[in-house]
């Protein structure tokens, strides 16, 4: 199944508070992430010039792609409410999906 990858930036003056509500909605999301989908990279975090960034990559499991996604996007919700705060998901396809999707397949 795919990979999702989940980008957040979080400037330094909101460090805090982006802090406390990602320790507050783990507590509930990551059951549910883990039911759906592989932990690969639970939150790589690096210092920028914008702020902390961090990254998150799963493996989703097969036919929980929509759920996950919503998932998701509900942990992320929580964090509409702090100025500056900002992230992205993306879903990104495996070499042997793609080849699949246009009639090829990966060699033996």
């Amino acid at each position: 199944m795919p990979y999702v990858f989940t980008y957040s930036v979080a400037p330094a003056q909101i460090i805090n508070k982006s802090a406390e509500v990602y320790l507050k909605e783990m507590k509930e999301a990551r059951p549910a992430t883990r039911a759906l989908a592989k932990e690969i990279i639970p939150n790589a975090l690096k210092s920028t010039m914008e702020g902390i960034e961090s990254i998150s990559v799963y493996d989703v499991k097969e036919g929980k792609l929509e759920e996950f996604l919503n998932v998701q996007q509900n942990l992320m919700i929580a964090y509409h409410n702090i100025e500056g705060f900002k992230y992205k998901i993306e879903v990104r396809f495996k070499a042997t999906e793609a080849l699949k999707m246009i009639g090829m397949k990966m060699p033996e």
